[in-house]
């Protein structure tokens, strides 16, 4: 699940950003001011940090430090994750002054959640440089795209589906108890009682057309957890 820090000094849109980004399954850190996203970030490593530039609103008041100058302690402090503006600012020079300090992207406000999530998972993607299609015979798992391909059929996954089937796939062959799946991707406390974690991957069996009782993926140990089992070929 990838973290990522917001910096921002409008508490509305603050607001907005951490609900959406959470359900869309990213662990969601936040700030309103510089020196504390700068101390976050140190704290939490985020893997992608959102900043404003202008955070003279913010609880440091005006003498605090902007986008900018985060940036810049971000990079000298060792982070190197990616960064992206999401700003009000749209003068070409702060463009050119974001990308020449090491940003990645920058956003000019009004904008779209949507766009951003899109923003957000391919600077992601070019950052881990990380596998999202896995092939098995003729079942296809596009995790970049939500979808199992079966030939020319399309099975749709959810958010959650898609984050569960991620997490099998990258622990294959471990098994893998319902807590560390509920902490891991749902944030439940360990030990709560729930058919979450059964019913998302029944529906994820079915999109890929596992059989529980001879299964090629997902294979179930009963009292335990699950494991994923397939290899790619």
């Amino acid at each position: 699940m990838a973290r990522i820090l917001f910096v921002e000094d409008e508490e509305d849109l603050l607001s907005s950003l951490v609900a959406f980004f959470t359900r869309e399954g990213f662990e969601v850190f936040h700030a309103r001011g510089g020196e504390a996203a700068i101390q976050l970030a140190a704290r939490m490593r985020p893997d992608i940090a959102v900043l404003d530039v202008m955070l003279h609103e913010g609880p440091e008041g005006p003498a605090g430090k902007d986008g900018f100058e985060v940036l810049r302690a971000l990079r000298d402090r060792g982070f190197t994750g990616p960064v992206i503006f999401l700003t009000a600012r749209t003068l070409e020079h702060d463009k050119l002054l974001a990308f020449d300090l090491g940003a990645d992207d920058y956003i000019t406000k009004p904008f779209s959640l949507l766009e951003l999530r899109a923003r957000v998972r391919a600077a992601l993607k070019r950052a881990g440089g990380g596998k999202s299609v896995y092939r098995y015979g003729t079942v296809e798992v596009d995790l970049d795209n939500y979808v199992i391909r079966h030939g020319d059929e399309l099975e749709r996954l959810s958010n959650r589906e898609q984050e569960l089937l991620k997490y099998l796939i990258e622990h294959r062959g471990k098994v893998l108890q319902r807590d560390e799946l509920l902490t891991s991707i749902w944030k439940y406390s360990a030990g709560v009682t729930t058919r979450t974690v059964d019913t998302h991957i029944l529906n994820v069996r079915k999109k890929l057309r596992d059989d529980a009782s001879e299964p090629a993926f997902i294979e179930t140990l009963h009292g335990i957890g699950y494991k994923y089992i397939a290899q790619e070929f």
